[in-house]
């Protein structure tokens, strides 16, 4: 029955040679039930060793589920893919769902004020369908279309909006309070930082475009 015992350890020790944290977590489960078995073979069974091996079989196997439920293929929605692939493509289709779970799907008809001059930075905006138009002091300063964030200028400097955003057409959009993408991205720096690269690009662009770029978003 050592032989049991032997081959559990060379399997505790492929585990940690491995990468991957599942295969390592799948290993590790696996050598523990030989041991387990090897130590219900002895003669003078502990008690508390079994017991304990039971607790790591059992955390192992808990973490073995987590994962694999976070390793589930990602599925989009054909305006959810859409979208990903006008702004989000630097993030992880699993990045861009949890992004999505904090904001929540709007519409709005021609005409509609999405963001008031003056306005209080209280949400995030990225169109998915339709065309707005940004106006500062009454003026028209630019018009916005399909994958433009609005308000993101606020949210980052924290400051009220320098120009109103309005709907030229009935538009779709995702919408985040800012509280709320703030606790999301809070709790995943690597969302945050996939999110900041793709809000600088678009920073880029509208500045590339003129000097409202700023107002235009504020």
């Amino acid at each position: 029955m050592d032989l049991l015992l032997h081959l559990a350890n060379v399997i505790y020790l492929i585990g940690y040679l491995v990468i991957d944290i599942l295969w390592l977590r799948l290993l590790t489960m696996v050598g523990g039930g030989l041991s387990l078995t090897w130590m219900l073979a002895q003669t003078q069974v502990r008690a508390s060793l079994i017991g304990w091996t039971v607790v790591y079989i059992g955390i192992n196997l808990f973490q073995i589920v987590r994962l694999l439920h976070e390793r589930r293929p990602v599925r989009l929605g054909p305006e959810e893919q859409r979208l990903y692939g006008q702004v989000f493509r630097t993030l992880t289709p699993r990045e861009y769902k949890r992004l999505l779970a904090a904001g929540r799907w709007e519409g709005a008809p021609a005409g509609s004020v999405l963001v008031g001059e003056g306005a209080a930075p209280e949400r995030v905006l990225v169109l998915a369908a339709g065309h707005v138009a940004v106006k500062a002091g009454g003026r028209l300063v630019a018009r916005l279309g399909e994958g433009s964030f609005i308000g993101e200028m606020g949210f980052l400097t924290d400051r009220p909006a320098s120009a109103a955003v309005e709907s030229l057409e009935p538009v779709r959009y995702v919408a985040w309070s800012s509280a709320a993408l703030r606790s999301a991205l809070s709790r995943n720096a690597d969302l945050r930082s996939a999110l900041q690269i793709v809000i600088s690009k678009d920073l880029a662009v509208k500045l590339s475009e003129g000097p409202w770029g700023v107002s235009a978003t504020s």
